[in-house]
């Protein structure tokens, strides 16, 4: 179970933990050539992959 601190988290509340294993990241620009990336976990920590620019 997670201790809450008292003072961050009302007692009312209910606290998640999330630990994604991957997260997707989209850049626009005013030239409307967007960036999308997907960052993948893995061992030694994330690696990024370019989905689309």
């Amino acid at each position: 179970m997670i201790e809450r601190e008292p003072s961050l988290v009302d007692t009312a509340w209910t606290l998640y933990t999330l630990a994604p294993t991957e997260v997707e990241f989209w850049q626009a620009v005013e030239s409307r050539v967007h960036t999308r990336l997907r960052h993948e976990r893995c061992r030694g920590g994330w690696e990024r992959f370019p989905l689309w620019s």
